[in-house]
This record gives structure tokens, sequence and C-alpha cells, in this order.
């Protein structure tokens, strides 16, 4: 009997766990969304693995985790953040609701906006690739969506060439831009609260995660809920009128749904199958 776990979209699944049963692995596959990446619209066949060949299940598991692994990389990046966003506003006030984004380039952080001048987003690149900590948190985000594809070109019989690898890596620098990452991961999040529910944050702020995180003002605020959320510490009103505490706790930078893309080789399949003898 062959069964065979489809791997479109992203699927949350942790690298670690080689030995997780084919129900747990069908299910992670299952929540994942085909919209996420393009090449995973159409439904493909693969050849039926031994249960028993760990090594190169374990190489179809390893690339079905990364995206958990990048969400985790992306989380580093937003902590190293609130800082780095917090030091701007002092050393630059000016700029703190000027809209930017960026991106990894062969180990540098490229900036981009259309509300700065040339000088201004020069500033804002050297300002941004000084943060060690930021730098190397968007370093491991980058070399786990490469992991991640080698795992499954090595599974499919076809490891890469070191010409081959450092053409993936490339592509791997324009898979995201990050501050657009965060409004995804937020917007995502957001969705799964009671919209009839206001959640308060501590400071007596309404709980917002769908706020665009795009400016250093933008993002302190956005990290506000990010870490309101995490905490538990938001507050509701419950049907009887009282107030809810600890109701609400979540890590946004786990729920990675859609909003860090699937990224693997072209293939002649997109499942993991397993084969059994009954």
């Amino acid at each position: 009997m062959n069964l065979s776990i489809q791997a479109a979209g992203v699927a949350a699944w942790p690298a670690s766990d080689a030995g997780a049963s084919l129900a747990q692995a069908a299910n992670a596959a299952a929540q994942a969304d085909p919209s996420s990446a393009a090449h995973a619209a159409s439904p493909l066949i693969v050849s039926a693995v031994d249960p028993n060949d760990h090594s190169r299940l374990d190489r179809y598991l390893s690339a079905l985790g990364a995206p958990l692994k990048m969400g985790g990389d992306a989380e580093q990046m937003a902590e190293a953040l609130v800082p780095a966003m917090q030091s701007l506003l002092q050393q630059r006030p000016d700029l703190g609701n000027a809209h930017f984004d960026f991106a990894l380039s062969r180990g540098s952080l490229v900036v981009k906006s259309d509300t700065l001048d040339d000088a201004d987003r020069a500033w804002l690149q050297d300002f941004l690739n000084g943060n060690k900590e930021l730098l190397q948190a968007a370093q491991a985000f980058h070399d786990d969506a490469v992991a991640g594809y080698a795992s499954w070109a090595e599974a499919d019989g076809k490891p890469l060439s070191a010409a081959q690898l450092d053409a993936v890596s490339q592509q791997a620098d324009g898979l995201v831009s990050f501050m657009d990452l965060f409004k995804k991961l937020g917007r995502q999040a957001h969705a799964t609260l009671l919209a009839q529910v206001s959640y308060m944050q501590p400071d007596g702020s309404r709980l917002d995660l769908s706020r665009d995180p795009g400016s250093a003002n933008g993002f302190l605020a956005f990290m506000q809920g990010a870490h309101t959320m995490r905490d538990g510490t938001a507050t509701y009103a419950g049907p009887a009128g009282q107030t809810v505490y600890g109701g609400l706790r979540g890590d946004i930078f786990s729920m990675i749904g859609t909003a860090i893309p699937q990224f693997l080789p072209p293939s002649a399949s997109r499942s993991v199958g397993l084969k059994e003898t009954a």
C-alpha cells in the first residue's frame, strides 16, 4: 500500500521530529495553503519511500520543517529591531514615521523606501547593518531557507552542485522583505482574534496586531502587541461583563501560515510517500 503526504504551501513541520507518525505528517501538510507557493497549485506524484529509510525520509521532513525554523529566525530579527528602532528614534527622530523595508543581499541588509531620500536611506542602511544581532538573524533566515531547499533536492536524489547552491542562495535573498513579512505575520495572527471582542493591552490601548510595522514608530507599536499576545497580558470583557485575564496567549512568529514562503526545488514530486506492506 502506498501512502503519500502532499507538501503544498507551508507545512509547519518541526525538523527534529523525524520519528513523527504518518498521521501527524499528513495533518501538517493538510494545514498548508497552496497559494503560498506558485508551484504548489497542482498535485504531483512521488515514488513511495521506505519508512525505514531514515536517511531519505529525514531529509524530506527537514525540508518541510524549514518554514518553522525561519519563523524563529524572524522572531530573533524582530527582537533585535526593538532596541535598534528605539535608538533610531533617539538619534533621528525625524525618521520615526518614515516608511521603509529591508531585505538580505549577499550577506548585507539593503533598505528600500519610497519616502526616504538617498542620503537618509543610505544612513538607515548603514545603521541596520551595524546591528550584529539583526544581521545574524537575517542570515539565519536565509540559511534555513537554503538548507530546506538543498535537503529536498538531496532527498530527491539530485544533490546541488556548488554553482547550483550559489544560485539558490541568490534566490533565497529575494524570498521576502522583512517589514512586509512582519506585517503578514501580524495580520495572520490578528485574523484569529474574535472580531466582536476588544482586547486591551496593559497600558490601556487596544491590541491591534494588524497595524503596519513599516516605520520605527509603527514597528515598536506592532511589537508591543506581539509581546502582549506572547506574554498573555491582554484583557477583555467576558460574556458576563467580567474582565478576563490571561485568556489570550500565542506567538505570532510560530503562526507561520502562508506568510513564510515554502522554498523547494523544481521537482517531479511535492509529496512524501511511505510504502507499507499489509
